[in-house]
């Protein structure tokens, strides 16, 4: 459908979380400005004449289909064909959805530094894309935010000046389409309240956090994801108890997931039995 993305995989979202945890912005010494002008969209593309319009279907199953294999070389290819379908219709914004979500992928699991620094950039460059079709579209907002989130973790530097637009994007998500992924821009507000330094260097405020942890939770409850952010805010705001349930129900639905064939599904088991095993460890030292 014209201007209406399809439903992208919650990989970004796992990306997300790890993003988060690792957005530390005090002390980060220099800034510099986290969105500059993105390359024409040929170029994002790799070049070459566009695809007809008849094609971009075709193209979108094709990346889909790559980035659903979830290894590193599967979504460098599904974020280069779904740039192509885009090229081929810049009215639509499946393609350029689908290679920021492939992109955020990537620069969470590719090996090297300098490659998951460039797939945040990419991401940041894409989304604008998404942005000038659609600008009132909530998916492009919460890219957007997502996009800044993993360019923040690789490129620190950045993070001063990506803070608020961060905050902003996933708040205008909230507000327009709070089921947007299951609830994604509520849990993405929460990691962000949880993670983020507090007042006065940034938005940082645990009780924030478990406000929308609870939202994502209301919208699907049964989510791993959203029981994961649950679970980080209980702990955050001195429930340790609620916490490890929460722990152990993420767990026990990502572990259906894995059953299921989900392909992220096994990352959310690990990072939950994890926090299981930090819980645990604090529990016997007294803390």
């Amino acid at each position: 459908m014209k201007g209406r993305p399809r439903r992208r995989p919650t990989a970004a979202a796992t990306a997300l979380r790890t993003a988060l945890l690792l957005f530390l912005l005090a002390g980060s010494g220099a800034c510099a400005r986290a969105i500059k002008e993105a390359p024409p969209l040929l170029d994002l593309a790799g070049g070459g004449p566009a695809p007809a319009r008849e094609e971009v279907d075709a193209l979108l199953r094709e990346a889909g289909a790559a980035f659903a294999r979830r290894d590193a070389a599967s979504v460098r290819q599904a974020a280069t064909i779904f740039l192509r379908a885009a090229t081929g219709d810049p009215a639509r914004v499946e393609g350029v959805l689908g290679a920021v979500a492939a992109q955020v992928w990537l620069a969470d699991h590719e090996k090297e530094g300098r490659e998951r620094e460039a797939a945040a950039t990419k991401a940041v460059q894409a989304v604008q894309w998404c942005e000038r079709a659609s600008p009132a579209l909530p998916a492009c907002s919460y890219w957007m935010g997502a996009a800044l989130g993993v360019q923040a973790r690789e490129r620190p530097a950045t993070g001063v000046s990506a803070l608020p637009r961060i905050e902003a994007a996933f708040q205008k998500a909230a507000e327009q389409d709070p089921a947007l992924d299951d609830g994604a821009p509520d849990r993405a507000l929460a990691l962000l309240y949880l993670r983020a330094p507090g007042w006065p260097t940034g938005p940082g405020d645990p009780e924030r956090g478990l406000l929308h942890a609870r939202k994502a939770l209301a919208i699907a409850p049964e989510h791993p994801l959203n029981l994961m952010a649950l679970a980080e805010a209980l702990q955050a705001t001195g429930d340790a108890g609620g916490s490890r349930e929460a722990w152990e129900k993420a767990a026990a639905r990502a572990r259906d997931l894995v059953a299921q064939g989900d392909p992220d599904a096994k990352e959310w088991v690990l990072e939950s039995e994890q926090a299981l095993q930090a819980l645990k460890g604090q529990a016997g030292r007294g803390d």
